[in-house]
């Protein structure tokens, strides 16, 4: 794994990091599990995928310490150094937001009605869930080719940018939809159901940080 790219050793932290990969994907795919749950006004579960989310969150941050230490020790040029740490930290932020979101939502029980407005309109957050965990799917995908192909990897980063945007119309028509029903809301479900759709957007906000840093780096390499 990335071997192809820079052609130096990475003793131990390629194996790291592809764990670390995992558990943040594992992370952004429960919010699918996260809204189900929601839409069945099972909140008792909603709280358990919450917590599931955030053992994950935990553990993706202990396995990227041991990639902050397998960098610090491995022999990879200094430059390269800081390009995979950056990689790391921005696909840990995808872990990390998507236990914010998930807890913001599980924080306490709206009434049914006032759930139902999320799923209202073509452009629901089932919609927003669903392309936020194909974002992070794609963004993966991306960082997987690195060493096979980088020109492909290079689209995926850019599917990744496109594909945020996407989910910034959806978010949008959202907002919009909550702002219309906020007199049917009493004031903390409404300031609680924003609240997770702002943090449910900063998971594409932090899949498109990472692709940015994975486009450096292939421009960085000469690809």
């Amino acid at each position: 794994m990335w071997r192809k790219i820079f052609s130096f050793p990475l003793r131990g932290v390629a194996e790291q990091l592809r764990v670390h990969m995992n558990l943040v994907l594992m992370s952004a795919e429960l919010l699918e599990n996260l809204i189900e749950a929601c839409e069945d006004y099972n909140w008792e579960a909603v709280g358990s995928v919450a917590e599931r989310i955030a053992r994950l969150e935990r553990e993706a941050d202990d396995v990227k310490r041991q990639v902050e230490l397998g960098l610090f020790s491995g022999t990879v040029f200094v430059g390269l150094k800081e390009d995979f740490y950056k990689l790391a930290e921005a696909l840990d932020d995808i872990a990390d937001k998507s236990k914010d979101a998930s807890r913001a939502i599980a924080s306490r029980q709206p009434d049914r009605e006032e759930v139902a407005v999320l799923f209202e309109g073509e452009d629901n957050i089932m919609k927003m869930i669903k392309g936020t965990v194909e974002i992070v799917k794609i963004l993966m995908t991306s960082v997987e080719l690195l060493d096979k192909n980088m020109k492909e990897a290079l689209q995926l980063a850019h599917d990744v940018e496109k594909t945020e945007e996407m989910l910034d119309d959806i978010k949008l028509d959202i907002l919009k939809n909550l702002t219309r029903n906020e007199k049917k809301m009493s004031p903390l479900s409404y300031l609680q159901i924003r609240d997770f759709i702002f943090l449910l957007d900063m998971v594409a906000d932090a899949a498109e940080a990472a692709s940015d840093v994975i486009t450096a780096m292939i421009v960085k390499s000469g690809a």
